[in-house]
């Protein structure tokens, strides 16, 4: 990378303010959305709703650090809350990391369903499983940076606050590779599985009008079924086009740090050193986070109807709450 490089301020600009709409839009919208699966009283055996309340609260999470995101990229990438740093780090990996495993187990969990109908899934065991996911998440992320293990620092050219090894340690240099992994793994590799799942949602729902005995399925069964599938098939559509160029941006990484020293090659120019991790790890994170709900309103009658009814408590039947069920 030439010392004399710098990012195009024009460009920082524009993604700043989309930062802020992201800020102002997905709070705003996951909000909603959050107030909506909390008050309508699921059932308590209904894991999708569960997952779905799940998801939004952490893309309200996400859209609120949108504005510091933002904030730093209007200002020339100087930091705009230096005392914020490691809370803005910890809880951006973490809700990023947690929406990942959301949306895989919307996306497993109704192939599942799909291609096991006698079979059905424990929501306290799954939702078990999320809050150990979350648990090792939080000691994962906290506990270097409060032991000392490694050193919270602003990267200014990528324009985010992040975790660095402290050099001379020999067991931060180990932590980084580790990091380096889980990174990998957490955010890169899901892309796979996820797709997988989505695939094989949407070959099952093609003409299916029979259940496992070869009994015939009511038609309207048959139509809300399908119907909830397709909605979390475009909620999984959604993220793999958001996290594509990251799963991209991984695999340049990878090659880069095996064959080359870093940036080398791939990221010595200004759009790849200044822009592919802020643009693929960070705004495309904000940009899925806002556009969840959007799939919400169009895909959800009960929610349309909630919303231009001015959002006013609803009592819904037995058959209504299985319209929303996996």
């Amino acid at each position: 990378m030439e010392s004399d490089s710098e990012p195009y301020a024009w460009l920082d600009v524009i993604i700043g303010l989309i930062y802020l709409a992201c800020f102002l839009w997905g709070t705003t919208t996951n909000l909603i959305s959050l107030y909506y699966f909390i008050k309508q009283r699921f059932k308590k055996t209904d894991l999708t709703s569960h997952l779905y309340t799940l998801t939004a609260l952490q893309d309200i999470i996400i859209s609120l650090l949108s504005l510091n995101h933002g904030m730093n990229m209007l200002r020339q990438r100087d930091v705009w809350l230096p005392r914020f740093c490691s809370v803005q780090h910890i809880l951006f990996q973490m809700s990023q990391r947690m929406s990942v495993f959301l949306v895989a187990y919307l996306s497993v969990t109704r192939t599942y369903t799909l291609c096991f109908p006698l079979r059905s899934l424990n929501t306290k065991y799954v939702l078990l499983s999320l809050a150990g996911l979350w648990s090792l998440m939080t000691c994962f992320f906290i506990i270097p940076v409060i032991s000392g293990i490694t050193q919270m620092t602003y990267h200014k050219e990528g324009g985010y606050c992040w975790v660095e090894p402290i050099p001379g340690k020999s067991i931060t240099n180990t932590w980084d590779e580790v990091d380096n992994i889980m990174d990998t793994i957490g955010l890169a590799c899901p892309v796979i599985p996820i797709t997988i799942s989505a695939v094989i949602s949407s070959y099952k729902i093609m003409g299916k009008t029979k259940g496992t005995q070869g009994v015939e399925i009511p038609t309207e069964i048959v139509k809300i079924g399908n119907r909830m599938t397709f909605t979390i098939i475009l909620v999984t559509i959604l993220y793999i086009i958001s996290n594509i160029p990251l799963f991209i941006n991984y695999l340049l990484y990878v090659i880069t740090i095996e064959a080359f020293s870093y940036p080398g090659p791939i990221y010595s120019s200004v759009v790849m050193y200044y822009y592919s991790w802020n643009v693929t790890a960070l705004l495309s994170t904000a940009l899925n986070a806002s556009a969840n709900p959007v799939v919400y309103y169009i895909r959800m009658d009960k929610l349309q109807t909630w919303l231009k009814g001015g959002c006013k408590d609803a009592d819904l039947g037995p058959e209504q709450v299985n319209s929303h069920e996996s």
